[in-house]
Formats: structure tokens, sequence, C-alpha cells
């Protein structure tokens, strides 16, 4: 993997690294490099690189780039979330000593805790996409300002103990707990993995620093850090998001001092959009070393000149025009600044152009559900063998095993080898996607010698997959079948056009970037500006936009539609940096 003098200094540092990166710049090449480096550099066989990030989907781009650049031996990585690895690495070996745990409890997904809390919103008076803080801080503390929604999170809380189940956040809090109680946790974790490496840092919450820094603080044989981010994106403030200055990460990290970098250089988009996206935060001076640096491209903007109900239309246009352009439909994003349009949007373009395809999260039969074990077993049984996925698909077979082992020892012994060729081998006529899933869940179960009821937990995840995956298919209005191809189809690379939120293409580039819903309440959202001072609301504002226009190449299409009205009546107004920002559009 070739890296810039910029990325080479930082991947080469002695010591503890923090880079800040502009859009663009490579930070996530770096990461990936300094992990592949770290690896190298392990000096006993239990030890571990520890790589820390904000999604999933992340977590996979990083494992992903590893397979594809480095040849690394297996278990020598751990990449995922935060809340992955407390659950992982904390909680379940250490819950007996947790009274809130020692009883038992299992895993609330976010279908389960999405339902109770909409139910619970909807009692209160208060609308699905109302915000309703779940994170706690450090000291154990959920801050919410609205009484409804304090009460709806207490109440939620209450559901959720009465059916012995923890959410992610609380796993987290747990975790932390845990952790105080018993400082051996983190000098047992710190042994294990010697170095740390932290992505997207910016949008990082409290209690998240508090159990990292807890490994790196309470250890004998401080691991090494590696922490990459930029302030400039950090649009995960309203639930909890912190960006650190340096001063305060070597306060949090005692004794780290670490080394600053900075990554200053562009190597994604124009030299135009560069310039353009840059004014959103005040950067100056910020250079394109694309090799496409000097296109012109395209910037555009429709200020309230689509009606909402012709938007859709508007879309399909630009989307068959970049098509008919040589663009392929990978090179395509549309994206919302928030959720609550996508779904309806995204149908609108599957009807209008039925023969484009399209990669969209919200209307994948498997949405919501990427921390079911079930949904890993179903990326095997959906997949087919070949030697251009045999890399990830062992990569998935080793999730499956040491999710088993916890509880089924006899499942040690087994390899990710093994295991696919349990699941390669199994065959159906059946042609329902769901069926077919079942069947094949059953046969690796029965091959394997393992008892799903006996086993509460495993039995509760299959039951919640397949409800939750049923009532995608039932709501998706017809957009795709419950069928083996169909379902097959979701785990296929180079899906298609990609339609999503800001924040779920956050570090993903495409050439065309067609963003929508530009409006105030939507940018910022109301939660930002009700109540608030001016300051939060530009603020967010700001990043949210820099973050839209950055994810671009070549050509940017913003759209700030009319039509859509407030839930008292009054039209929504044009973001107001956007209506302010003075530029020469196309």
């Amino acid at each position: 993997m070739k890296l810039s003098i910029e990325q080479q200094a930082a991947v080469n540092c002695i010591g503890n690294a923090y880079i800040t990166a502009c859009p663009g710049s490579g930070k996530t090449r770096a990461l990936t490099a300094r992990i592949a480096k770290n690896v190298q550099e392990l000096k006993h066989r239990n030890n571990k690189v520890l790589a820390v990030t904000f999604t999933n989907r992340a977590a996979n781009e990083i494992k992903s780039r590893l397979e594809e650049n480095y040849t690394i031996e297996s278990g020598r990585i751990w990449a995922g979330t935060i809340h992955s690895f407390a659950l992982e690495w904390i909680i379940k070996p250490y819950a007996s000593y947790s009274p809130p745990l020692n009883a038992g409890y299992s895993i609330a997904d976010e279908f389960e805790t999405r339902k109770i809390l909409n139910k619970l919103k909807a009692d209160k008076g208060l609308r699905v996409f109302d915000e309703i803080n779940t994170t706690f801080n450090r000291q154990g503390v959920v801050e919410n300002s609205d009484r409804r929604a304090k009460e709806v999170e207490q109440e939620y809380r209450h559901i959720l103990k009465s059916r012995k189940k923890i959410d992610f956040d609380q796993s987290l809090y747990f975790a932390f707990q845990l952790m105080e109680l018993i400082p051996e946790i983190a000098h047992t974790l710190s042994n294990i993995f010697s170095n740390i490496c932290i992505d997207e840092v910016q949008d990082t919450q409290d209690l998240q620093y508090a159990i990292l820094a807890k490994i790196f603080n309470e250890s004998f044989h401080k691991p090494t850090l590696f922490i990459v981010g930029d302030g400039n994106q950090a649009i995960y403030g309203g639930i909890g998001g912190k960006s650190l200055s340096l001063a305060e990460l070597n306060a949090e990290f005692i004794g780290s001092n670490i080394n600053y970098f900075t990554f200053s250089d562009n190597y994604r988009s124009t030299q135009r959009l560069v310039d353009y996206f840059s004014v959103f935060r005040g950067v100056q001076g910020g250079l394109s070393k694309a090799e496409h640096k000097n296109n012109q491209g395209i910037i555009s903007f429709f200020n309230q000149a689509v009606d909402k109900d012709q938007l859709a239309e508007a879309i399909a246009e630009l989307i068959k025009g970049e098509l008919n352009n040589g663009s392929s439909e990978n090179d395509i994003c549309v994206i919302a600044p928030q959720w609550a349009p996508i779904r309806s949007m995204t149908k609108k373009l599957i009807a209008l152009l039925p023969n484009v395809r399209f990669d969209a999260p919200a209307l994948s039969p498997f949405h919501g559900q990427h921390d079911n074990f079930w949904l890993i077993v179903s990326k095997l049984a959906l997949t087919e063998p070949s030697g251009r996925l045999l890399s990830v698909r062992v990569r998935w077979a080793n999730e499956i095993l040491n999710h088993l082992s916890d509880v089924y020892h006899h499942t040690s012994e087994l390899t990710a080898k093994k295991l696919l060729k349990v699941i390669n081998s199994f065959q159906s006529e059946t042609r329902i996607g769901t069926e077919y899933l079942k069947e094949c869940f059953e046969f690796m179960l029965d091959e394997l010698d393992l008892d799903l009821v006996s086993d509460v937990a495993l039995k509760e995840q299959f039951d919640l997959f397949f409800e939750k995956a049923t009532s995608n298919i039932e709501n998706n209005n017809g957009q795709y079948e419950d069928s083996v191809v169909a379902l097959k189809s979701f785990f296929k690379e180079s899906t298609g056009i990609v339609v999503n939120s800001c924040h779920g293409v956050k570090g993903e580039e495409y050439k065309t970037v067609i963003a929508f819903g530009l409006l105030k309440g939507f940018i910022p959202h109301w939660s930002d500006i009700i109540n608030q001072p001016a300051y939060v609301g530009q603020n967010a504002e700001s990043k949210m936009l820099y973050v839209i226009a950055s994810r671009a190449k070549e050509k940017l299409y913003l759209f700030a539609e009319y039509g859509r009205r407030t839930q008292g009546g009054n039209p929504y107004e044009t973001s107001n940096l956007l209506n302010a920002y003075s530029y020469q559009y196309d």
C-alpha cells in the first residue's frame, strides 16, 4: 500500500500518535498501514492489535483493506465498535462480578430497542424521529433535557430490566463499572492488546474514552496509541460524541506524550470541490492531489426550485444522465441529512429506474440486525464459495466459531475451513429466501451438534432475526421478493447506487453525490435549534454540510426542495449557511 510523505511520517512514528486529517487525506489508509505494522511488531504469540471504529461498516472496511494489501495471521487483530469490544472482552468474561448481570442477561438488539422506544414515544405524545438520548456518561447519568424524553428513557430502562436485557449503551456502562471494581481486567486487556488504534476519534463518547483510557492508564506495560480523526467532521455531537484536543487526549491517557500529525492534502476531490466545502468550516489552503484535481466537474444547487413531489423524478434524471455519460452505478451516491425521507426516496427511485441497481440499507431485509449472530451465518449461507471471497468468508466463519466457543466447548476444535465446508455442503430446493435460511441454519446446528432449544440467547436471536427480516420484507411494498435470489443480491459486492444518510456514508467517497433535504430542521436538526444558542445550530450545520460536500470526487448536486412543511404547518426553509453562501453554481 503506497503512502504519502505525510502518511509515512505518522505510520512510522515511534510512540503514540494523534492525526487530524481533512476529508480524503488518507487517514483510513494510514490507520490500516499502522495496524499492519503493529501486527508485524507483536512480541508474543497471544498479543493482538485493537482497532476501535465508530461503525461496523468502518470495521469491515479496515478488515477488507488489510486482507487486500497485507498478509496477516488470523486472530492477531480485533477490529470493531467499542460496544462489541466491551461485550466480548469485558461483559461476557466478567459478568458474574456485576450485580446487575450476575443473575443472567441478554442483549436487546436495535430492532427490539427501537420497537420499545417508538411505542413509549407514542404514549408520551412524541414523534418517531424525536430524539431520546440513551447514552451514559462515566458517572452513570443519561442526560435528556426534555421532561418527556427523560420519562421515555426511564420507562425504557424499566422494560429492559423486566426482560433481563441490556442495550449497547448499558453494556458500556457496566463494562466501565467492572473495570472500576476489578483493576485486573484492565491489566489483562493491556497485556493482550499491545497496540490500540482508534478511528474517527471525534465521534467517541465520554464513556468510550473512559474505557480505553482505563486500559492504558492501569497497564504495567503501556499499549501504543494511534488515533485518527477530524473535528470538522464531528457530526455525532447529538449522541454524545466529543472531539478532544491533543492536550485533552494527553490528560485522558496519562503519560502518553502523544505525537501530533496533520494530513492536509486531499486525494479525493477536485480542487474546485476542496475550495467549495472548505468554506463551511473556515478551512484555508487545502490542496487537491487527486489525479482529477483540475477537472471542472459540477457543483449545482437547486434552491427551492424543485417541489418535494417531483424531487425523485429530478434525481432520477440526474442519475440517468450520469449513467449515460459513462459513470457506473457504484460511482453515485444519494444522501440526506436525516433518515426520515430516505426510505420513501429509495422506493421512488427504484420504481422510476427499474433497470438500475441500488444499495439501500434502509430497504435491506437485514437492516438493523448487524449485531445479530444469525446475520453472520446468513452471510455465509447467501454467498458463493470463490477465491475472491475466500478471505472475507474465512473471517465470518471465525466470528461464528468465536461466538459458539463461549457456550459450546466442543466447537473450539473446529476450524473456519471445516465450518465453511459444512455451510457449502448445504442444499435446498426451496426458492423462498427466509425458508432457505431457516433450513440452512438448522442444517448447520445439526451438523455441529448444537442444541438451539437449550440455548435461550441464541434461540432469542434466531426468532428476532426472522421476525425482523419478515417485517422488512412485508414493509417494502413489493420492492423485492422473499426469494433466495433476492436475498443473495444483498451480499453481492458492488450492488449499485448508494442511498443512505450522511452518517451512513461518512468516510466514503463517490464520483457523484446527490444530496437532498438540505433544509433548516433537517440540517441542522431541530434538536440543535430549539431552545439552543444560535452557535450550536450553526456549528452542527457547518459540519454536516462539510461532510456532505466532501464525499464528492467530481460532481455535487444539492437540493433544498420546497413543499415540505413542519408539524405546525410552516414551510421548511433552506439551510441558513447554504442560503448565505455566495457561490457561482453550475
